[in-house]
């Protein structure tokens, strides 16, 4: 009976609304898992009519397109296939965020939402990507996928793209390897940052934080800073836009032979720890290395929540609300009788809070569709 509501429902909205045809569509492979069954996929289409009209007729559950360009997308065989390029891919979801097992949903979306727009950054700022060169979607479930167009990224391998995604989870930067970098690699990317971050950290330092953190042997290293470096106090020099800081601490604390604790080296690790933690995207790592990986499609809906797969403009991403705007209009203004198969159910969709209880329920047709997407309710 879930099955074939939602299946109904999901027939309704492909008959009345157009998918978002990726480019050289026939060049990609196409994937899809139906309601009752597994993954089909090395299947070609000419053209949006084409696809749009196949869809309509078998619905699928989950609809998915390659990232990769191929000569022969319809054959079976990789190696047949020919591949030509691919597009590199972001997938940030709940997975990898550390704690997400404790938070609700609209928790998981917010918090995804920080890390996608930290790779934005990065992907703009650090590797020159512009606008255009960059695509994002809502995923239609947990997190957002970016999409990366660009002749510098087509043809590149699995390894290469590795790289790129070990820097943008801040992979293998530590202390070890920092103190053998000249100043010129704290003028840009990564670095560039770490060094403001230093900054800030000291610019914000107060007393009572650093006796509760680190103890009150710390704020007499911190009344040490002010000893003079060059005719300024190096509190004062961490607190200007100039020079490399890390360099600085790590000099200065070979200079202070009375010290008894490795002071700058602690606090350095720790303030590293903490710009990691502040500054890194968690991506799922093997999609943006898989060189043949399928994303789903442009306007599809997402199988498990019922909502649409939507592009978003890079600049709307900080307000855009995905259980408000990624809701298809063909499911507003309608409602459905559902079983709450648990105690409590709380959502907020389109502006709206939604309390459910077990039991009988009306409730408008996109929190029944949700609901069931997500199996904790069923239609009556």
């Amino acid at each position: 009976m879930v099955t074939t509501r939602l299946m109904k429902y999901f027939r309704e909205y492909y008959y009345k609304s157009p998918l978002g045809i990726p480019d050289m569509l026939f060049q990609r492979e196409i994937g899809f898992i139906p309601f009752n069954g597994t993954m089909t996929r090395h299947r070609k289409f000419n053209g949006q009519a084409e696809i749009e009209d196949f869809v309509r007729r078998s619905v699928p559950r989950h609809l998915y397109y390659s990232s990769s360009y191929y000569r022969f997308p319809d054959q079976h065989k990789m190696l047949e296939k020919e591949w030509l390029g691919a597009e590199l891919i972001f997938d940030l979801d709940a997975d990898h965020i550390e704690g997400a097992d404790k938070m609700t949903y609209m928790e998981i979306l917010a918090e995804v939402k920080k890390h996608t727009l930290r790779l934005l950054e990065m992907l703009m700022d650090d590797f020159g990507f512009g606008n255009k060169n960059i695509k994002l979607y809502f995923s239609g479930g947990r997190g957002y996928h970016v999409h990366v167009e660009s002749d510098r990224i087509y043809t590149m391998d699995s390894d290469s793209r590795r790289e790129i995604g070990d820097y943008i989870r801040i992979e293998g930067l530590n202390m070890e390897d920092l103190k053998m970098l000249d100043d010129s690699y704290f003028e840009f990317g990564i670095l560039k940052k770490f060094n403001i971050y230093i900054s800030n950290f000291y610019i914000n330092l107060d007393e009572n934080y650093i006796k509760n953190v680190f103890g009150k042997a710390w704020w007499n290293y911190i009344n040490y800073l002010e000893k003079f470096y060059n005719g300024e106090k190096i509190i004062d020099f961490l607190r200007n836009d100039k020079g490399n800081k890390f360099k600085l601490l790590i000099k200065q604390n070979k200079s202070n032979e009375k010290a008894s604790i490795d002071y700058d080296r602690i606090m350095l690790e720790k303030i590293l720890e903490d710009f990691k933690k502040s500054a890194l995207a968690e991506i799922d790592e093997p999609v943006t290395t898989d060189i043949h990986r399928l994303i789903r499609f442009p306007y599809s809906l997402h199988g498990k929540t019922g909502l649409m797969v939507k592009p978003i403009a890079i600049d709307d991403l900080k307000s855009f609300t995905p259980l408000d705007e990624a809701i298809p209009d063909i499911f507003l203004d309608r409602e459905a009788k559902i079983n709450l198969k648990i105690d409590k159910f709380s959502i907020k969709m389109n502006k709206e809070n939604y309390n459910i209880f077990r039991g009988e329920n009306s409730v408008p047709l996109y929190v029944a569709i949700f609901t069931n997407a997500i199996n904790v309710a069923e239609f009556i």
